[in-house]
């Protein structure tokens, strides 16, 4: 998980971690490591060397502070608890992940229908396809799940004009044609009568 905080944001994803995990109760460091393991179900197993140096700048920044617990036996521990400071920042940094979070979920759908397909047909399912898609285009409604076999229903709605593109290619024994479709979406307006930024993007379909 990358640590660098995009443009606008003046804290990363790792250290919004921490900073969401001590805003529950202060942790020592080992703890934090395992409760992210647990939090992310072990798809992401977070190493001493990306957690410390983390919460050095967030101490540095002011973010957190921290004690020692010196322990008869054992390692000592370092606690680290969130500050005032550190409050109004991840406040600050969430209502940015939020807006991102918005702008991805605008896009996931059509990710997911662009660059996660790859099957094989048969002629007759292929021509069954085809004809759902243009039957899908003339209602200016087209069902994903009727176009692509065994994709859940997400319903398109492409919109006047549609570009057209056909990209013909052989090479030796095989030939590949490439199909895109290509209009502006509408996005719901905003509160105060604000479009999305990204309505002017293209929806496409391949």
């Amino acid at each position: 998980m990358a640590a660098t905080a995009p443009r606008g944001m003046k804290i990363g994803a790792v250290s919004l971690w921490l900073l969401l995990l001590l805003s529950e109760k202060p942790m020592y460091g080992y703890e934090v490591i395992r409760e992210l393991e647990k939090r992310f179900s072990g798809y992401w197993r977070p190493k001493t060397g990306t957690i410390y140096p983390a919460f050095e700048k967030l101490e540095e920044g002011g973010l957190v502070t921290s004690r020692i617990e010196f322990r008869d036996e054992g390692l000592d521990r370092k606690h680290y608890a969130l500050t005032k400071k550190g409050r109004g920042e991840l406040s600050q940094t969430m209502r940015h992940w939020t807006k991102m979070m918005e702008v991805l979920e605008i896009y996931r759908e059509v990710h997911e229908s662009i660059f996660r397909y790859k099957g094989r047909f048969s002629k007759d399912d292929l021509s069954k396809s085809l004809v759902a898609l243009g039957e899908g285009l003339g209602r200016r409604s087209v069902d994903i799940s009727k176009v692509l076999p065994g994709q859940k229903k997400i319903l398109v709605q492409p919109t006047e004009p549609v570009t057209f593109k056909l990209l013909y290619a052989k090479e030796e024994d095989e030939l590949e044609i490439h199909m895109e479709l290509k209009w502006t979406p509408i996005h719901p307006a905003r509160p105060g009568g604000k479009s999305s930024p990204l309505a002017k993007r293209s929806g496409r379909m391949r």
